[in-house]
């Protein structure tokens, strides 16, 4: 994604939630931590891909249920890409659970990454 790109996909966020009563600073906040900040976005340097169901084309939650995500999620390490941002880790990432997005850290590091059941924050000792 160009900068551009990323700008407008978070300009649109935080519009989004100013539009339901958030004020600016809480809507700059959680813009941030539904899409990357721009200038920040793994999309940007290119490490990224998100991935959908082809029966399922929405980036909601509801991808975890369906059988490319749950491929992806037992198998995706083998290919040196790790499930970048899992449920329940938020706290960790600083990014809301997107079971769609997938980042390339080649095969061993996704590896223990995925046996240790971590994120790359725990696995680079990084906290947000």
């Amino acid at each position: 994604r160009t900068q551009a790109v990323q700008q407008n996909i978070f300009d649109q966020m935080k519009q989004s939630l100013l539009d339901q009563g958030y004020s600016d600073a809480d809507a700059e906040t959680e813009a941030g931590r539904q899409v990357a900040v721009p200038g920040t976005s793994e999309h940007q340097l290119g490490l990224t891909v998100d991935v959908v169901d082809i029966n399922n084309q929405n980036q909601t939650e509801e991808q975890e249920k369906t059988p490319t995500q749950k491929w992806l999620m037992a198998n995706s390490w083998r290919y040196g890409f790790i499930h970048r941002y899992p449920n329940g880790k938020s706290a960790v990432t600083g990014i809301i659970y997107e079971p769609w997005h997938y980042r390339y850290v080649g095969k061993d590091v996704a590896q223990e990454i995925f046996n240790r059941g971590i994120t790359l924050e725990e696995y680079l000792g990084v906290t947000h």
